[in-house]
């Protein structure tokens, strides 16, 4: 009974893994039984190998990515050594410590009086303190904190407080969503700038966003140079076309003379019906479209091994793609679009298969942009990894309240992701654009650095 109730068992978890298996998840992970003490320590044994020296390349790197801040000498202790002891070196130990303290300046101002001409005189302070009761330093630290490492504002206050800063809830909030917005909503507006001249193409993609508990939706647009979020009432081709207004100013009757495809001439995204005959060339992302085959649940053995035996035969020609953009040729060329043809064409008998292949098929000039132009991407995971700092985001603080919170969600998750892309130190940009220092060279003259060469 037992072996039966077992067997039982096991049958129904291989049909749990193999719906996960065709939903593109993972089955039960694979995880050995606990091992006795006295094999544990056989493997021990197995697996023990002489110890080699640690390569010495790798801990003089690491040796350089630690900067020092201050340098201790540590002398001998002489009182019971011999008299004639000389110094022949020191051998360097490198301890990496934080202090996190506060840093709380008293300006003391001097004053002068001219008795001649009865006027007083007054020395002035620092232009990134003038009319502040916070340095740049703590501000920019809780912009990090709140949009970089996803903390909450009742933690970051928590946190300032417990070191003796003495600031509110309140004042919190008005750093995040609305002291600097404007400051840094001009510095997204030029990444934006020199993002599209950056690269021939753009790629697009949205999510589900919470604004005072009404539904709307977080857009992203970017490549790999820049990205840029807009979050919107509705996701349709309205809203698409009037995405990028903020670029120029409006006529004198309120109405703005270009538009979304007058800004983007190819667009890389999925299937959505906002991002149809918005641009001039239009591509879809391929890992969409196989997920739609993927999606199909065959219940016969017989219909399982047709599926995968074509899926598998996509990724092939995806694959072939692939190597096509390293060295594209026009013979090359000739021969995909007709493998396509072949492909798309495949009746397998199993009817639900065919009919997602013919509709495949149908988005030939889509799926095959990249024969023409090399240069865009075959999908756009690119997009889909850029929303997951907003689905995160969303889920810790559950939405915005107000449009000036998801304005500055916006701006500054633009900042930071175009930071990480281009490798600047988010913190550090904050702090220069902040202390209006700007020794650090603009996001967008970075990214008209890296501009893609375009073939058309």
């Amino acid at each position: 009974m037992t072996s039966e109730l077992d067997k039982v068992k096991k049958e129904n978890q291989e049909l749990r893994d193999e719906i996960a298996r065709l939903k593109g998840g993972k089955g039960k992970p694979k995880i050995k039984p606990n091992k006795t003490d006295t094999e544990e320590g056989q493997d021990k044994k197995k697996k023990r190998r002489p110890r080699k020296n640690k390569n010495s390349k790798n801990s003089e790197a690491r040796k350089k990515r630690i900067r020092i801040d201050r340098e201790e000498t540590i002398k001998v202790d002489r009182s019971e050594l011999p008299e004639d002891v000389q110094v022949i070196g020191y051998r360097e130990v490198t301890i990496q410590n934080i202090k996190f303290e506060t840093d709380n300046v008293l300006y003391r101002l001097e004053k002068l009086y001219s008795k001649s001409i009865n006027k007083y005189y007054e020395a002035d302070m620092p232009k990134e303190c003038a009319g502040q009761s916070y340095g740049s330093g703590i501000e920019a630290f809780i912009l990090l904190l709140y949009f970089q490492l996803r903390v909450t504002q009742n933690k970051i206050h928590t946190l300032l407080t417990s070191i003796g800063i003495v600031i509110s809830a309140g004042q919190i909030s008005n750093v995040i969503s609305k002291k600097h917005v404007g400051k840094f909503e001009k510095e997204r507006k030029e990444i934006v700038g020199a993002g599209l001249e950056s690269s021939p193409y753009q790629q697009t993609d949205d999510t589900g966003a919470r604004e005072n508990g009404i539904t709307h939706h977080t857009i992203f647009l970017g490549n790999k140079n820049y990205s840029s979020y807009f979050t919107k009432r509705h996701k349709n081709q309205e809203t698409m076309r009037n995405l990028l207004n903020f670029l120029e100013e409006p006529s004198e009757n309120g109405e703005f003379s270009k538009e979304f495809g007058d800004y983007v001439r190819i667009l890389i995204a999925d299937d959505a019906p906002q991002f149809h005959n918005i641009t001039e060339l239009r591509g879809l992302c391929w890992w969409h479209e196989v997920r739609l085959f993927e999606k199909i649940r065959p219940v016969f053995l017989h219909n399982q091994t047709i599926l995968e035996d074509f899926t598998g035969k996509v990724w092939d020609y995806y694959e072939e793609l692939d190597n096509y953009k390293k060295k594209p040729s026009q013979k090359l060329k000739e021969k995909l679009s007709a493998e396509f043809d072949g492909l798309f064409s495949t009746v397998t008998g199993y009817d639900e298969l065919d009919q997602r292949i013919q509709l495949t098929g149908k988005k030939k000039a889509y799926l095959l942009l990249v024969l023409d132009y090399p240069e865009v991407p075959l999908d756009n995971n690119l997009s889909e990894r850029a929303l997951r700092k907003v689905v995160i985001k969303r889920k810790i603080s559950n939405g915005t309240r107000v449009k000036e919170g998801s304005k500055a969600w916006d701006v500054f998750l633009s900042i930071l992701e175009t930071c990480e892309k281009n490798y600047v130190n988010f913190y550090e940009y904050l702090q220069d654009r902040i202390s209006f220092a700007y020794t650090m060279p603009s996001l967008a003259s970075r990214i008209l650095e890296q501009t893609i060469p375009t073939t058309f």
